[in-house]
C-alpha cells in the first residue's frame, strides 16, 4: 500500500493486494497473522485457549467377555460366508474353463 492511504497496490483499491497490508480484516498484514482459524490465538484455538471443537472420549468403554465372544462369533460367521462365496465362484470359473 503506497503511502498507507488505503488505495492498495497501484491505486487499485483496498484488499487488491491479497490482504497483505493494514486494510485487511485482521488489522495487520498477512506476515503478522496467526495460523489456524481466524479467532485470535492461532493453531485453531479460539480465545481463552479452549479447543475449537469438543474433545473425544479419552478411552473406549470396557467390553465384557460375553460381548467379545459374541462379536468374534459373528465375525467368524461372516468370514465363513465369504469363504463359501469365493469357493462357489472358483467352482463356477473352473467349470466354465473346461
Amino acid at each position: 500500500m503506497p503511502g498507507f492511504d488505503g488505495t492498495g497496490p497501484r491505486g487499485m483499491g483496498p484488499m487488491t493486494g491479497g490482504g497483505r497490508g493494514f486494510c485487511s480484516p485482521w488489522g495487520i498484514g498477512a506476515a503478522y497473522r496467526g495460523y489456524g482459524m481466524p479467532s485470535g490465538t492461532g493453531y485453531g484455538y479460539p480465545y481463552y485457549g479452549q479447543p475449537a471443537a469438543p474433545g473425544v472420549a479419552p478411552f473406549a468403554p470396557q467390553v465384557t467377555r460375553e460381548q467379545e465372544l459374541d462379536f468374534l462369533k459373528s465375525q467368524a460367521q461372516a468370514v465363513k460366508g465369504q469363504l463359501e462365496q469365493m469357493e462357489s465362484r472358483m467352482r463356477e470359473l473352473e467349470a466354465k474353463g473346461k
